[in-house]
C-alpha cells in the first residue's frame, strides 16, 4: 500500500459539509482543504487525531467504525462462535455510577461471550517499555525514549518528526497484546476450537486506534477483527447497565495502575512506579507537539521517559468518549483509590515473562509527507518559491483561501494545487485594479 492509500479511519461525508474551514484552520498538522465549497482530507498527511471529528460543527468528520448489529450479521461477525469484548481502560471513566464489572455486565448483554480487559495486557507492556529504560548505558538507547501507546503520536512523529523515530519505544499497542493474550487463553482452555472461530472486538475512544486495528503497521497483522465507537456504544450499555442481572462474569483489572493508562500521566506510573527515571506526560496535541520540537533541538536530554498523548486528559479525552474528560479522569483515579483500598498490600503483580513477547516485528518507517520533491536542488527551488509567493501574501492566515494559513497557500501554489487568486484579499485588490483601469478607459 503507498502513503497517498494508506487506510484511515477518519472520513468525511460530504452531503453533511458545509466548507465552513473550521476543520482547516483547527487540523494541528494542516491536513485538511477547502476545495470547490467542500473539504478535502489530505491521506498523506492525516494522522487521525480526530480533531475534526471533534470540532466539525456539521458532524460531516466522521469515524469508520463497526456497529453493534454487525455482531449478529452471518456476512460480517456473525460467522464467529466466540465473541471477546476488549474495553479500553477509558472506558471506566464514562460510566461514574457503575462498577467495573458492571460494566462488563453490560457488555456481555451486548451479545459478547467475554469480556477480557485492555486494562490486564497494560502491566506486561510497562514491563517491556521498562527493560528499555534499564538499556540506558548502551551507547544505541537514545534520550527520551517516547511511549508507543498513543498511534496518532506516532503517526506525528513518521511525518513531521522522523528524526526522532528511534526514541519510540518499539513495544505493541496493549490493546494488540490484549487481543493476543484473549485469543491465547480462549484456545487454551477450550472455549474455542479454532482461533479463526474467535472474534476479537476492541471499543476505542479514538479514531487513532481503529485505524491501528484496521491497517496495522507494514506486513503484521492484527488480533483484532472489529472495533466499537465508546460513542456509538454507551447508550445501548447505559441501558444495560440499568437492566442487568449480576453474573460476576468477565475478567476485572487486578491493580490500579493498570486501568490508569485510561488517563495522562497513568502509563508513565506504570512503566516507572518506584520513581528510577526522570518521566513527564503530556497531553493535548498542541502541546505534545511543543515537547516534540523541543527533544529535536535537544533540549530535554535529561528527561528519560516520555508519554505523549494526542488527547487531552488522556485517552479518556478521545474524540470517541462522551463523558466530559476533566470528569472522566476525576472517575478513573476514583477507580484507583478503591481499587488500592481493596487489594492486598503483598498482592503479586503481573509481568511479562519476556520483554520479547510485547515488541513489535517491524521498524516505524517514516512518511515524507512534508516532502516537497525527492531532488534536493528541485525541493530547494520550490522552497525559494515559497517564500517568494509568502511575501505577496497578506499573512492573515484567515482560512478563508481552503488552506490553514499563507504558508499552507504558498506551499499549495508551488504544488500546483492552488492559485494566488485563492486568496481572497489578492482576488479582491486584482477586482479593483480592474474597475479602476475600466474607469480610467472611460475618462479617455
Amino acid at each position: 500500500m503507498s502513503e497517498t492509500q494508506r487506510y484511515h479511519s477518519v472520513i468525511l461525508d460530504e452531503e453533511a459539509c458545509k466548507g465552513c474551514t473550521v476543520c482547516v484552520t483547527t487540523c494541528p498538522v494542516g491536513a485538511i482543504r477547502v476545495r470547490d465549497g467542500k473539504a478535502r482530507i489530505m491521506a498523506e498527511r492525516c494522522i487521525d487525531c480526530g480533531e475534526c471529528i471533534r470540532r466539525c460543527p456539521n458532524h460531516a468528520k466522521k469515524a469508520l467504525t463497526d456497529q453493534l448489529s454487525d455482531l449478529q450479521d452471518p456476512a460480517l461477525f456473525g460467522s464467529f462462535t466466540y465473541k471477546i469484548a476488549l474495553p479500553a481502560p477509558s472506558l471506566y471513566g464514562q460510566f461514574p455510577r457503575f462498577s467495573i464489572r458492571d460494566i462488563h455486565e453490560a457488555l456481555l448483554s451486548l451479545g459478547f461471550d467475554e469480556v477480557f480487559p485492555v486494562a490486564s495486557a497494560t502491566d506486561d507492556v510497562a514491563s517491556a517499555s521498562r527493560a528499555f529504560l534499564d538499556r540506558f548505558n548502551y551507547p544505541d538507547t537514545p534520550r527520551p525514549l517516547i511511549s508507543s501507546s498513543c498511534p496518532t503520536i506516532i503517526k506525528l512523529v513518521q511525518i513531521r518528526f522522523p528524526t526522532l523515530l528511534d526514541h519510540i519505544v518499539p513495544v505493541i499497542a496493549p490493546m494488540e497484546y490484549a487481543g493476543r493474550i484473549a485469543r491465547l487463553q480462549a484456545v487454551k482452555h477450550g472455549i474455542a476450537l479454532e482461533n479463526d472461530s474467535i472474534g476479537v472486538f476492541f471499543i476505542s475512544p479514538c479514531a487513532g486506534k481503529i485505524t491501528e486495528a484496521k491497517a496495522p503497521l507494514g506486513n503484521e497483522t492484527s488480533s483484532i477483527n472489529g472495533v466499537f465507537s465508546m460513542k456509538d456504544l454507551h447508550l445501548p450499555l447505559l441501558v444495560a447497565l440499568r437492566t442487568i442481572k449480576k453474573t460476576k462474569k468477565g475478567q476485572s483489572p487486578s491493580s490500579a495502575r493498570e486501568i490508569a493508562w485510561g488517563r495522562a500521566g497513568g502509563e508513565a506510573e506504570a512503566v516507572d512506579p518506584d520513581d528510577l527515571y526522570n518521566s513527564l506526560s503530556v497531553d493535548g496535541m498542541d502541546q505534545c507537539i511543543k515537547i516534540l520540537e523541543a527533544v529535536e533541538e535537544g533540549k530535554l536530554d535529561s528527561i528519560d521517559f516520555l508519554e505523549l498523548m494526542a488527547c487531552t486528559s488522556g485517552c479518556v479525552g478521545g474524540p470517541l468518549s462522551v463523558a466530559n474528560p476533566a470528569l472522566a479522569r476525576y472517575t478513573i483515579r476514583e477507580r484507583e483509590q478503591k481499587i488500592k483500598a481493596e487489594s492486598s498490600p503483598h498482592q503479586a503483580q503481573q509481568t511479562a515473562s519476556s520483554p520479547a513477547s510485547c515488541l513489535r516485528k517491524e521498524q516505524f518507517p517514516a512518511r515524507p509527507a512534508l516532502l516537497l520533491d525527492p531532488d534536493y536542488k528541485t525541493a530547494l527551488q520550490m522552497m525559494e518559491s515559497m517564500e517568494t509567493i509568502f511575501k505577496e501574501l497578506p499573512g492573515l492566515d484567515c482560512g478563508c483561501c481552503g488552506a490553514p494559513g499563507c504558508h499552507a497557500l504558498a506551499e499549495d501554489i508551488v504544488r500546483g494545487n492552488a492559485q494566488k487568486t485563492d486568496c481572497v484579499i489578492i482576488l479582491k485588490e486584482q477586482y479593483r485594479e480592474l474597475i479602476e483601469k475600466g474607469m480610467k478607459k472611460k475618462k479617455k
